[in-house]
């Protein structure tokens, strides 16, 4: 039997670890990489790769869960040596043209944007290969199947390996967050595109195939897949309730509110304030307010 090996690849995205990470899957043909990262990233990328062996250049693909920044920001890094990307096929148009997502990106982050996501530019033309749901992608001599999981985005898949007896799934944001050394969840519900059914539904998905472990972009892997699902539905489920019944309060009190009912829950899984406000930032309370929000308008 060939020997394939997955590694993961903390990218210590702003210096914290277990903020953003990639995936390296090596067989004896080649080596196939799960989200590229943001393009701030690249030289803690280069180095982790190096790591195990690997340069940037003997990539055979990059196989993205969806083109969001932290997760496909370095694409067109990737794609101008030679490296082929796969995504979903409403992502596509966006990394050959990024314009519209480098607009509203900077239209969220403002000055912070060079900082926290590097240049963001176009990838090739006939670099960039769109997945529809249950398409087979092999690269470097690895299989891949895709799984649409809609919810966090409308262009989400989730990226089975075949090889390994099947145990492997690397999930993106379709699972969430999970803070470094604990098995508390936070979730990234971000506008525009947030739709908590289908998130919900993805999670049934989830739920329901061969897979043992689910690697996560955001932080290592969960082998407790049904333990994780729950509370992850449970919490989403509440979150979402709280902050639709919360419109109309003033917006620094609200964050405050938030904020609290988050770190209580928290502490119920003994995480430690200090690593709670490493990655329970503003930006992500805010984020989590306008998806919400902005989801239940779009509902009325």
């Amino acid at each position: 039997m060939t020997r394939v090996e997955v590694h993961e690849i903390d990218l210590m995205h702003g210096g914290v670890p277990g903020a953003i990470s990639t995936w390296l899957v090596s067989g004896a043909q080649g080596h196939v990489l799960i989200e590229s990262g943001p393009a701030s990233t690249l030289p803690a990328l280069t180095d982790g790769l190096a790591s195990h062996g690997v340069a940037l250049d003997d990539l055979s693909a990059v196989l993205l869960t969806h083109i969001h920044l932290d997760h496909a920001g370095a694409a067109w890094a990737l794609a101008k040596r030679g490296v082929a990307v796969h995504v979903h096929t409403i992502g596509v148009p966006h990394l050959l043209d990024p314009k519209r997502l480098n607009q509203s990106s900077r239209r969220i982050f403002g000055e912070r944007f060079e900082d926290l996501w590097g240049a963001l530019e176009a990838c090739p033309a006939g670099t960039v290969h769109g997945a529809a749901d249950g398409d087979e992608v092999t690269a470097g001599g690895l299989s891949f199947r895709a799984f649409e999981t809609r919810g966090h985005a409308n262009h989400h898949h989730a990226w089975h390996l075949l090889e390994l007896d099947g145990a492997h799934l690397f999930v993106g944001d379709a699972a969430a967050m999970r803070l470094p050394g604990t098995r508390w969840i936070t979730i990234p519900m971000p506008p525009p595109e947030l739709d908590v059914q289908a998130w919900l539904d993805s999670l049934d998905t989830l739920a329901s195939g061969p897979w043992s472990k689910m690697h996560l972009t955001h932080c290592g892997v969960v082998d407790d897949i049904d333990a994780h699902l729950k509370q992850l539905r449970q919490a989403m489920q509440e979150q979402v309730q709280w902050i639709r019944t919360s419109m109309g309060q003033a917006a620094d009190a609200r964050r405050q509110a938030y904020m609290d009912l988050l770190r209580q829950r928290s502490r119920s899984y003994e995480v430690p304030d200090a690593l709670f406000d490493k990655h329970v930032s503003r930006g992500l309370l805010d984020m989590n307010l306008a998806g919400v929000d902005r989801s239940f308008q779009m509902a009325q």
